[in-house]
Order: C-alpha cells, then sequence, then structure tokens
C-alpha cells in the first residue's frame, strides 16, 4: 500500500466568475445582508443554488438564505478562519478525516424536520456518516456510462448495463481492418478519453483515498489495472501506437458523433455530460451504465451538504436543509428549470441525479426522456473512497498522465513511479 503524508491545501482563483455575480446579485435582491439574524449563510461552488436561494428566499417569509460562493467548499471550510462562518456547506470533498470536528451531527433532523431517512439510497446516507452518527447527507451524484449510435443497436446486449469485460468483447467484435491492417473502424478506444482509463483504473480496484490523515492507494491493484488496459488495447487493437493513431485519424470529435460516425462503437462518457446534449444531438444515440464486480461506482465528485459546527442558525439551516431534500421541492425546481429553460446549464438536482430515490425514478425522467428507458438501479450503485479537497487538481494532473504514460508504454524506458510524482507535485504546489 503507497502512502504520502496529508499536505495542506493551496488557495486556487474562483472558477465560476458568473456564479459570483450572481450570488451577489441574490443578495441584492433580497434585500439580506449577513448580519442580520435568522439569514442561513451557503457555501457552495454548485451554480444552480443561485435559482435554488432565490425559490427559498420567496417561499420563505421566516428564514431566508444568503449564497457565498467558494471554488472549493471543502478546502475554504479548512482555510478560511476570520470570515463569517457558514451554516451549510455544500459541495464534493466533504467526507474527510475530519468531517465529525468541522460538521453538527445530522441525527435530530429526521425528526426535527420530518425527513424520512428512507427517501434516501441507504449507501449515498451511509457515506456521511461517522462512527453511526449522521454528520453530512446526500445531495447528487453522476454515474459512468457508454453511449452509441441506435444504428448498432442490434450489437449491444440489451440489458441496460455493460461490463468492462463487455465493453472489450463487444468493442473486438465491431473493429474492421483494410487488407493492409489499416483499421477503418475500432470498437472501443480505452485511450480516446482519458476520463476512462481513470475510471477503469478506479474500478479494477486501485482505491485511491484519504485515509487517516494520509493518502493512499492500492498499489497492486494499480499495476493490475494498467496491465489490463494494456492487454485491452493490445488484444482488441493491436498495439498502444496504432490505436492513438485511429483516435488521432478519426475521433477528434465530440463523443456522440464519434459514434454516429460509424468509426467506433462505443464512446465513454457521464450521466452529467450525457443529460446535457440536446435533443437533436441524442436523437440517435443510446446508452448504457458501465459496472464491474456488480456495482456501478459513483463519479467522484459526489456532492453532500453539512451544518458546520461553526453555524450561528442551525435551526434556520436544518429548514433549508428539509425544504431542498424534498421530492415536491426538486419537481419544483426541475419544472422551474425547464419554463426557464435552464436545462442547458446543468443536469438534473445539483448537477447530478438526486440522492433522492423517488426523484431519479418518477420524477426527473419526465424532464430527462432518456431516463425513462433506463434509470440507475438503487442496489448496484457504488459511493467513491474519500478523497482531499485537491483531489481534481491532483487527479488532472498526475495522476491520469500516469496512467496514460503507463498505457502507452510498449517496453521503453520505466515509467516515473505515481508516488514520486506526487510527493514531488505536493512539494512545489504546498511548500
Amino acid at each position: 500500500m503507497k502512502q504520502l503524508k496529508k499536505w495542506d491545501v493551496h488557495k486556487t482563483a474562483a472558477r465560476i466568475a458568473s456564479l459570483a455575480f450572481l450570488c451577489a446579485a441574490v443578495l441584492l435582491h433580497t434585500g439580506c445582508s449577513v448580519q442580520k439574524e435568522k439569514h442561513v449563510i451557503i457555501w457552495t461552488n454548485i451554480p444552480e443554488f443561485v435559482s435554488y436561494v432565490e425559490l427559498f428566499n420567496s417561499t420563505h417569509e421566516e428564514e431566508k438564505a444568503i449564497l457565498v460562493y467558494k471554488a472549493n467548499p471543502s478546502k475554504a471550510l479548512s482555510t478560511d478562519k476570520d470570515e463569517t462562518p457558514p451554516d451549510i456547506v455544500i459541495g464534493p470533498w466533504l467526507r474527510t478525516e475530519k468531517t465529525n470536528r468541522r460538521f453538527r451531527p445530522l441525527d435530530t433532523i429526521f425528526d426535527k424536520e420530518n425527513i424520512s431517512s428512507s427517501i434516501f439510497y441507504p449507501q449515498l446516507l451511509q457515506a456521511g456518516e461517522v462512527k453511526r452518527t449522521q454528520y453530512l447527507l446526500p445531495v447528487s451524484f453522476n454515474l459512468p456510462a457508454v453511449i452509441f449510435s441506435t444504428d448498432n443497436q442490434e450489437l449491444v446486449e440489451d440489458n441496460y448495463m455493460l461490463s468492462l469485460d463487455q465493453i472489450q468483447k463487444t468493442g473486438a467484435a465491431y473493429n474492421k481492418q483494410k487488407e493492409n491492417g489499416i483499421y477503418t473502424r475500432i470498437g472501443f478506444a480505452p485511450q480516446s478519453n482519458s476520463d476512462f482509463l481513470y475510471f477503469a483504473a478506479k474500478a479494477t480496484g486501485v482505491k485511491f483515498r484519504e485515509s487517516k490523515n494520509v493518502f493512499t492507494w492500492n498499489n497492486e491493484g494499480l499495476a493490475d489495472s494498467i496491465t489490463y488496459l494494456q492487454k485491452w488495447t493490445a488484444s482488441a487493437n493491436t498495439s498502444s501506437k496504432i490505436e492513438q493513431d485511429f483516435i488521432y485519424k478519426y475521433l477528434y470529435m465530440p463523443a456522440y458523433k464519434q459514434v454516429t460516425s460509424g468509426r467506433t462503437l462505443f464512446a465513454y462518457t457521464t450521466s452529467n455530460q450525457l443529460f446535457l446534449l440536446s435533443s437533436e444531438q441524442t436523437a440517435h444515440i443510446d446508452y448504457r451504465w458501465i459496472y464491474q464486480n456488480k456495482k456501478i461506482p459513483i463519479e467522484d465528485s459526489l456532492v453532500m451538504l453539512g451544518i458546520t459546527q461553526r453555524a450561528k442558525h442551525p435551526s434556520q439551516a436544518s429548514t433549508f436543509i428539509a425544504w431542498l431534500l424534498n421530492a415536491d421541492t426538486q419537481h419544483e425546481i426541475l419544472e422551474h428549470k425547464t419554463k426557464m429553460n435552464l436545462d442547458t446549464d446543468q443536469f438534473g438536482i445539483a448537477g447530478g441525479f438526486s440522492s433522492i430515490k423517488e426523484v431519479n425514478e418518477h420524477i426527473l425522467p419526465l424532464y430527462v426522456t432518456m431516463l425513462l428507458t433506463n434509470t440507475p438501479p438503487a442496489e448496484m450503485l457504488s459511493v467513491p473512497e474519500k478523497l482531499p479537497p485537491d483531489w481534481t487538481s491532483m487527479k488532472g494532473g498526475i495522476v491520469v498522465p500516469y496512467l496514460k504514460e503507463e498505457v502507452e508504454n510498449t517496453g521503453g524506458k520505466p515509467i516515473e513511479p505515481l508516488n514520486k510524482r506526487l510527493a514531488e507535485w505536493m512539494k512545489q504546489n504546498y511548500n
């Protein structure tokens, strides 16, 4: 098991200037002030909460909410000590070793606000527990998928899901070569999407995670996943170089065009990307969820919320949470998005599937018609590991490039080990 010492996260600039602007607009429109009583202060980096807060404020006379933009709410919670503390924090990466020190227990919210724990996916709800005490509640999540052209419907098993091995086998059967060996079709090219390389590594057992104040991963699982991906490319598509040449020549276009062009059978995507496509773009494509070992791994950026230890208005914060995590409220949110033509901003609730089963199974498909035939199977969802606040930067800057180099490696000079890369990266970024 490889380990790296925990680091102090560095500050990054806000990435969504429009959200910051809209948050200010909410404050001006409602006449709210951070100093006023009963105003719930919410930190988040999810743009859609601007409209959620506006809706809440318009329907509640006693309680009002104020939205404060934080590029990385989890990081801000541990570094910003001098400003007015938030009552609620909403975002990814909130599940850490310090969760129970940063957030208040939420067990009483189920009785006090009449929230039933049964409305949630149990594994998502359990992810917010520390020693059987509820500190965080799930808000939204996304899932991995492959898309394919409806022209090739008969080639894909009609079971709503595909395993990695099924994608490999079905993709290889789709391949077509000229007499000189040049491919004119490749069913699936693992190297065509860097996010897929990471997903495959995670799904096959790498387990990148933050545990007991260190960053760890399963080194044997990492080696196995790299071997798995290398063999996939070699056995299905001849070699890494030939696969890369095909990608460069034919798969330079968006994923939905890759499959409708006929050059490839499958393209990797995630639910938040897939369900933001227009009806014209999805008219001739279908999809399957990807599973491995009987589980569909939820994307790392699982969104959760909690009431902070320093909250000045915990009672009003509970009221907002109870309002938000309600099927009727989320139905109203989705209806408002449709009427205001906001569906192009983010998919679903807070950029993903709702943490409330009823919403995904009975309400969301009314607005995302592709879900009418294939909603996520609740029992197969697998919660991601706990990850550090700067995981997006670490993953994009170090982990994914490492995986790409390893899969491309054809036996030349050894690739620099992952632990050395991460140690150097942390030294440069956090010292």
